[in-house]
């Protein structure tokens, strides 16, 4: 019992889909030289995502961290399974980063 316990609060944290999405906008926007990537990777989260302006943009700075973490990613990753193994050394890093994770 105590074991399950402690396993709930060890698993790795999830990325959602909106963050993945825009990491990888983010990662784009460098890669072609985009002059505002963060302004491009707002207006694309809002249109595609259904957000008022100022949700898209709440959204970005609550999540900043991670989205600069997951367009690194992209970047330095060469095959698909390079990428998933970096996602899971970005979930595992944020778990130890949380408070009250020993």
């Amino acid at each position: 019992m105590l074991g399950d316990h402690a396993n709930r609060h060890t698993r790795p944290r999830e990325f959602g889909e909106r963050t993945l999405k825009a990491g990888r906008m983010l990662h784009m926007c460098h890669e072609n030289g985009t002059e505002d990537p963060w302004n491009t990777v707002a207006m694309a989260v809002c249109a595609f995502e259904g957000l008022h302006t100022k949700d898209g943009w709440e959204y970005l700075l609550m999540n900043r961290r991670d989205i600069e973490d997951i367009a690194g990613l992209f970047e330095r990753s060469t095959s698909p399974e390079e990428f998933r193994d970096g996602l899971l050394e970005l979930k595992e890093r944020e778990m130890t980063r949380r408070p009250g994770n020993g």
